[in-house]
Protein backbone atom coordinates (compact mmCIF):
# COMPACT_ATOMS: atom_id res chain seq x y z
CA UNK A 1 0.00 0.00 0.00
CA UNK A 2 0.98 3.39 -0.84
CA UNK A 3 0.92 6.35 1.57
CA UNK A 4 -0.45 9.20 0.12
CA UNK A 5 0.90 11.91 2.16
CA UNK A 6 0.73 15.53 1.21
CA UNK A 7 3.82 16.86 0.16
CA UNK A 8 4.23 20.38 1.99
CA UNK A 9 7.53 21.43 0.32
CA UNK A 10 6.14 20.95 -2.90
CA UNK A 11 3.21 22.87 -2.50
CA UNK A 12 5.81 25.72 -1.17
CA UNK A 13 7.65 25.88 -4.50
CA UNK A 14 4.69 26.15 -6.21
CA UNK A 15 3.29 28.88 -4.00
CA UNK A 16 6.93 30.42 -4.46
CA UNK A 17 6.94 30.30 -8.56
CA UNK A 18 3.03 31.33 -9.33
CA UNK A 19 1.23 32.69 -6.21
CA UNK A 20 2.58 33.17 -2.71
CA UNK A 21 -0.93 33.82 -1.78
CA UNK A 22 -2.07 30.65 -2.89
CA UNK A 23 -3.73 27.67 -0.21
CA UNK A 24 -4.27 24.53 1.10
CA UNK A 25 -7.90 24.24 1.89
CA UNK A 26 -9.09 21.23 3.92
CA UNK A 27 -12.10 19.34 2.31
CA UNK A 28 -13.96 16.32 3.99
CA UNK A 29 -16.50 14.74 1.72
CA UNK A 30 -19.21 12.65 3.39
CA UNK A 31 -19.46 9.79 0.35
CA UNK A 32 -23.22 7.55 0.07
CA UNK A 33 -21.35 4.67 0.01
CA UNK A 34 -18.54 3.09 0.72
CA UNK A 35 -17.84 1.97 -2.77
CA UNK A 36 -16.53 5.38 -3.76
CA UNK A 37 -13.95 5.40 -0.72
CA UNK A 38 -12.70 1.96 -1.66
CA UNK A 39 -12.31 3.21 -5.36
CA UNK A 40 -10.70 6.41 -4.49
CA UNK A 41 -8.11 4.56 -2.67
CA UNK A 42 -7.31 1.96 -4.64
CA UNK A 43 -6.62 4.92 -7.49
CA UNK A 44 -4.44 6.23 -4.82
CA UNK A 45 -2.68 3.42 -3.81
CA UNK A 46 -2.05 1.75 -7.50
CA UNK A 47 -1.94 4.75 -9.51
CA UNK A 48 -1.79 8.66 -8.70
CA UNK A 49 -1.20 10.74 -6.14
CA UNK A 50 -3.65 13.40 -6.82
CA UNK A 51 -4.63 15.41 -9.91
CA UNK A 52 -4.45 18.68 -11.51
CA UNK A 53 -7.40 20.52 -11.98
CA UNK A 54 -6.75 22.81 -15.50
CA UNK A 55 -8.76 26.02 -16.22
CA UNK A 56 -8.19 27.12 -19.57
CA UNK A 57 -8.71 30.67 -20.93
CA UNK A 58 -9.16 30.36 -24.27
CA UNK A 59 -7.61 33.94 -26.35
CA UNK A 60 -11.40 35.04 -26.81
CA UNK A 61 -11.56 35.52 -22.91
CA UNK A 62 -13.97 32.17 -22.46
CA UNK A 63 -12.89 28.94 -19.92
CA UNK A 64 -12.76 25.84 -21.25
CA UNK A 65 -15.62 22.97 -19.34
CA UNK A 66 -15.60 19.88 -20.57
CA UNK A 67 -17.89 16.73 -20.56
CA UNK A 68 -17.51 12.10 -21.16
CA UNK A 69 -19.52 10.42 -23.37
CA UNK A 70 -20.48 8.68 -20.05
CA UNK A 71 -21.64 11.65 -18.01
CA UNK A 72 -25.46 12.36 -17.73
CA UNK A 73 -26.71 14.20 -20.11
CA UNK A 74 -25.62 18.08 -19.49
CA UNK A 75 -22.75 17.43 -16.87
CA UNK A 76 -19.78 20.19 -17.67
CA UNK A 77 -16.97 20.52 -15.40
CA UNK A 78 -14.03 21.80 -15.26
CA UNK A 79 -10.97 19.73 -16.96
CA UNK A 80 -8.71 17.37 -14.17
CA UNK A 81 -6.17 15.13 -15.03
CA UNK A 82 -3.75 12.96 -12.94
CA UNK A 83 -0.61 13.32 -11.06
CA UNK A 84 1.25 9.71 -11.47
CA UNK A 85 3.82 9.44 -8.44
CA UNK A 86 7.47 10.64 -9.11
CA UNK A 87 5.61 13.14 -11.48
CA UNK A 88 6.37 16.69 -11.84
CA UNK A 89 3.29 18.49 -11.28
CA UNK A 90 4.18 21.08 -13.90
CA UNK A 91 4.58 18.21 -16.24
CA UNK A 92 1.56 16.56 -15.34
CA UNK A 93 -0.28 19.92 -16.40
CA UNK A 94 1.59 20.30 -19.83
CA UNK A 95 1.08 16.38 -20.41
CA UNK A 96 -2.39 16.41 -19.46
CA UNK A 97 -3.88 19.39 -21.71
CA UNK A 98 -2.13 17.68 -24.24
CA UNK A 99 -3.59 14.71 -23.97
CA UNK A 100 -7.50 15.88 -23.30
CA UNK A 101 -7.48 18.92 -24.71
CA UNK A 102 -5.00 19.03 -27.60
CA UNK A 103 -3.60 22.35 -26.43
CA UNK A 104 -0.64 24.12 -25.65
CA UNK A 105 -1.19 25.87 -22.41
CA UNK A 106 1.29 28.58 -20.23
CA UNK A 107 0.41 29.10 -16.40
CA UNK A 108 -1.05 32.27 -15.70
CA UNK A 109 -1.72 31.55 -12.27
CA UNK A 110 -1.59 28.56 -9.31
CA UNK A 111 -5.11 29.10 -7.44
CA UNK A 112 -4.23 26.22 -4.36
CA UNK A 113 -4.83 23.06 -3.60
CA UNK A 114 -7.88 20.83 -2.35
CA UNK A 115 -6.45 18.36 0.48
CA UNK A 116 -9.37 16.02 0.60
CA UNK A 117 -10.43 13.63 2.57
CA UNK A 118 -13.62 10.82 1.32
CA UNK A 119 -14.73 9.43 4.25
CA UNK A 120 -17.60 6.54 5.13
CA UNK A 121 -18.68 4.94 8.23
CA UNK A 122 -14.80 5.23 9.68
CA UNK A 123 -12.73 4.40 6.22
CA UNK A 124 -11.10 7.61 4.60
CA UNK A 125 -8.79 8.45 1.62
CA UNK A 126 -6.98 11.01 1.13
CA UNK A 127 -7.01 12.82 -2.53
CA UNK A 128 -4.96 16.17 -3.64
CA UNK A 129 -6.55 18.94 -6.20
CA UNK A 130 -3.87 21.31 -7.63
CA UNK A 131 -5.56 23.86 -9.20
CA UNK A 132 -4.41 26.32 -12.40
CA UNK A 133 -5.21 28.86 -14.28
CA UNK A 134 -3.82 28.07 -17.77
CA UNK A 135 -3.92 30.38 -20.64
CA UNK A 136 -4.33 28.51 -24.42
CA UNK A 137 -0.87 29.19 -26.51
CA UNK A 138 -1.71 26.49 -29.23
CA UNK A 139 -2.77 23.24 -30.41
CA UNK A 140 -5.96 22.61 -31.88
CA UNK A 141 -8.90 21.84 -28.92
CA UNK A 142 -9.34 18.34 -29.08
CA UNK A 143 -8.59 17.73 -32.77
CA UNK A 144 -4.94 17.23 -31.37
CA UNK A 145 -5.82 15.64 -28.08
CA UNK A 146 -4.04 12.19 -27.71
CA UNK A 147 -7.11 10.24 -26.26
CA UNK A 148 -10.58 10.73 -26.69
CA UNK A 149 -11.83 10.77 -23.07
CA UNK A 150 -13.64 13.93 -23.75
CA UNK A 151 -16.28 14.15 -25.73
CA UNK A 152 -17.58 17.84 -26.04
CA UNK A 153 -15.91 21.16 -24.92
CA UNK A 154 -18.24 24.41 -23.85
CA UNK A 155 -16.70 27.57 -23.70
CA UNK A 156 -18.21 29.28 -20.50
CA UNK A 157 -18.05 33.00 -19.70
CA UNK A 158 -17.61 33.25 -16.08
CA UNK A 159 -20.92 34.39 -15.77
CA UNK A 160 -22.53 31.05 -16.93
CA UNK A 161 -20.32 28.57 -14.21
CA UNK A 162 -22.81 28.62 -11.29
CA UNK A 163 -25.72 27.78 -13.06
CA UNK A 164 -23.57 25.00 -15.41
CA UNK A 165 -21.70 23.46 -12.26
CA UNK A 166 -25.24 23.20 -10.21
CA UNK A 167 -26.12 20.10 -11.97
CA UNK A 168 -23.08 18.79 -10.26
CA UNK A 169 -25.14 18.72 -7.39
CA UNK A 170 -28.53 17.52 -8.88
CA UNK A 171 -26.98 13.88 -9.64
CA UNK A 172 -28.68 10.80 -8.34
CA UNK A 173 -27.57 7.02 -7.91
CA UNK A 174 -24.26 5.98 -8.35
CA UNK A 175 -23.02 9.74 -9.55
CA UNK A 176 -24.28 11.10 -6.18
CA UNK A 177 -20.71 10.95 -4.73
CA UNK A 178 -18.70 11.78 -8.04
CA UNK A 179 -20.71 14.81 -8.46
CA UNK A 180 -20.05 16.62 -5.15
CA UNK A 181 -16.18 15.76 -5.57
CA UNK A 182 -16.28 17.42 -9.10
CA UNK A 183 -18.54 19.93 -7.75
CA UNK A 184 -15.72 20.56 -5.41
CA UNK A 185 -13.01 21.26 -7.50
CA UNK A 186 -14.75 22.95 -10.21
CA UNK A 187 -16.64 25.91 -7.73
CA UNK A 188 -13.28 26.32 -5.99
CA UNK A 189 -12.13 27.34 -9.48
CA UNK A 190 -14.96 29.25 -10.16
CA UNK A 191 -14.94 30.97 -6.86
CA UNK A 192 -11.08 31.89 -7.31
CA UNK A 193 -12.02 33.13 -10.77
CA UNK A 194 -15.14 35.49 -9.63
CA UNK A 195 -12.90 37.43 -6.65
CA UNK A 196 -10.21 37.74 -9.47
CA UNK A 197 -12.27 39.35 -11.60
CA UNK A 198 -14.02 41.49 -8.53
CA UNK A 199 -10.10 42.69 -7.88
CA UNK A 200 -9.39 43.63 -11.47
CA UNK A 201 -12.71 46.03 -11.41
CA UNK A 202 -12.22 46.91 -8.30
CA UNK A 203 -8.54 48.87 -9.87
CA UNK A 204 -9.94 49.94 -12.65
Amino acid sequence: MTLNIFNQDEFNCLCKKYNKGAKAEDIEIKCSKCEYVIKKKSITNKERRGEVVFCVQRPNGKYILITCDEYPKGTFRVPTGGINYNEDIIQAIIRETKEELGLEVEISDFIGVLKIKFTYDGEYSMFYSYMFLLNEIGGRLLEDATDDEVSQVMEANLEDFESILQSLLNMDGDWVDWGRFRYMTSNAVYKYLKERNHEMILKL
